[in-house]
């Protein structure tokens, strides 16, 4: 392990002080049970690990990284064999106002996003701490931007899991409605979006428009249906919401070539 913790001296008149830095090549099994007096961030850089917060339990792996606030007890140990981390530790008299303001709890953790810049403000701060005389306000500079660039991280998080808790109430609904017509409308009212917003959102996330998905939904469970049951084609049309058999064969062909009756009729012959 590689670590520098600053003598503290004529620091804690800044804003952001810095109390301790390091590169741990393998992370140690760490449990605190009061948690730190000081802040801290923590990101990997290589391998994985295991954190334990609130009877809860992430994986950090390449891309995730974890704030904690003073006094939060936490643990964390590598998930399979090594794992590299980077991490310092920081106060500020008026720090905990500060965080808070800047919309951070008393812990968060993000995945899945690009740490880079974060790495190389991590690079400066180290560089800086290495300057015993000159170095602390250097630190709390490099510490602000550091901060400042994780805003945009966690935000990220927050909106990404947002969005998620908004599509899993949709695709909810459309699984307990689709034999029935569903509107677009319908499914922004479930949302609380806006239907332009919430075609954007959803097409990004599944690769398709919620109309689509209905449609391939319904044609999933036709075929169900058409390999399980005695059911007529036209019953079976109207079961997944398509009361016009007519329309119900030409949507049933766009995704899957053939008609639902050439379907069921070679479906023992082929592999469908």
């Amino acid at each position: 392990m590689s670590a520098i913790y600053p003598v503290i001296g004529n620091q804690t008149r800044l804003p952001f002080y810095l109390t301790g830095i390091g590169v741990s090549e393998c992370e140690y099994h760490i449990k605190r049970e009061q948690g730190l007096v000081s802040h801290q961030f923590l990101f990997t850089a290589e391998g994985a690990g295991k954190v334990f917060l609130d009877g809860r339990s992430f994986v950090m792996k390449k891309g995730s990284m974890l704030y904690l606030s003073p006094g939060v007890p936490h643990e964390y140990y590598p998930a399979n064999g090594q794992w590299k981390t980077c991490w310092f530790v920081f106060r500020g008299a008026h720090l905990g106002e500060i965080m808070q303001a800047l919309g951070f709890e008393k812990y968060m953790l993000c995945t899945g996003v690009n740490t880079e810049p974060s790495e190389q403000i991590f690079s400066r701060i180290f560089s800086a701490a290495s300057d015993h005389i000159y170095g602390s306000e250097k630190c709390s500079e490099l510490i602000y931007e550091f901060i400042l660039n994780s805003v945009g991280l966690f935000t990220e998080q927050k909106q990404s899991e947002a969005v998620g808790g908004v599509l899993d109430r949709v695709i909810s609904y459309i699984e307990q409605n689709y034999g029935r017509d569903i509107t677009l409308a319908e499914l922004a009212g479930v949302s609380a979006l806006t239907p332009q917003y919430l075609c954007r959102i959803f097409k990004k996330k599944m690769g398709m428009r919620p109309l689509e998905y209905i449609a391939r939904r319904r044609i999933s469970a036709a075929k169900l249906l058409l390999d399980n049951s005695e059911k007529s084609v036209q019953e079976i049309g109207c079961e997944v919401g398509y009361p016009d058999p007519t329309y119900f064969g030409i949507v049933f062909k766009r995704y899957e070539g053939i008609s639902p009756g050439t379907y069921r009729r070679i479906k023992n012959t082929i592999a469908i």
